[in-house]
């Protein structure tokens, strides 16, 4: 009887393990600098198992521009202080189109992923395609494709975030971390 006992335990215990390892990957925050700050702000409770990837993603986005856009920057030359504008407009129009990539490589774990396999880019991908151009944006991927902002050691990364009106804090608020998504999961 003992044996049966420990072997049922064993059971349960590796179970719960397994469920819980999979709910965590699944709910993991959304941001290396907010986590999940903006979901909790805007719906008053943390993301859960039946949260679609998007929404977060959206909400993440909206609640980041809506912040720094608040925040006074006079401090700025006016040159950066448009700058910055501009590219808050464009991670607008970014999250609006809402096409966000995929993190193909990385299943257990949520990751930045500058651009997918489908050439889909994420916000911060996106911006410096917009504004640098898409080769810029390529040649970075290549190095960088699954790294947080603050370790792209590329000389055209610093400069181009030198001379974005944001910092580098806040471009690490801006990059979402994507999960893996099976092709028929939304």
């Amino acid at each position: 009887m003992k044996v049966l006992t420990m072997i049922a335990f064993m059971a349960i215990a590796a179970f719960l393990g397994m469920t819980l390892a999979s709910t965590q990957r699944q709910i993991q925050p959304i941001n290396a600098v907010i986590g999940d700050e903006s979901f909790i702000e805007t719906f008053g409770r943390r993301p859960d198992l039946q949260t679609s990837e998007p929404l977060r993603i959206e909400t993440h986005l909206a609640y980041v521009e809506q912040k720094l856009r608040s925040r006074k920057v006079t401090h700025l030359p006016e040159p950066l202080q448009k700058k910055r504008q501009q590219l808050l407009t464009l991670l607008q129009q970014y999250r609006d189109a809402g096409h966000f990539p995929k993190n193909h490589d990385y299943p257990e774990e949520r990751r930045p992923c500058l651009m997918d396999r489908e050439g889909t880019l994420c916000a911060i991908g996106y911006l410096i395609e917009q504004t640098a151009g898409r080769e810029v944006a390529e040649r970075i991927n290549t190095r960088h494709q699954y790294d947080y902002i603050q370790d792209m050691n590329m000389p055209e990364v610093k400069e181009w975030i030198q001379q974005s009106g944001l910092t580098e804090e806040e471009w690490a608020m801006i990059q979402p971390e994507y999960r893996f998504q099976s092709p028929n999961f939304r």
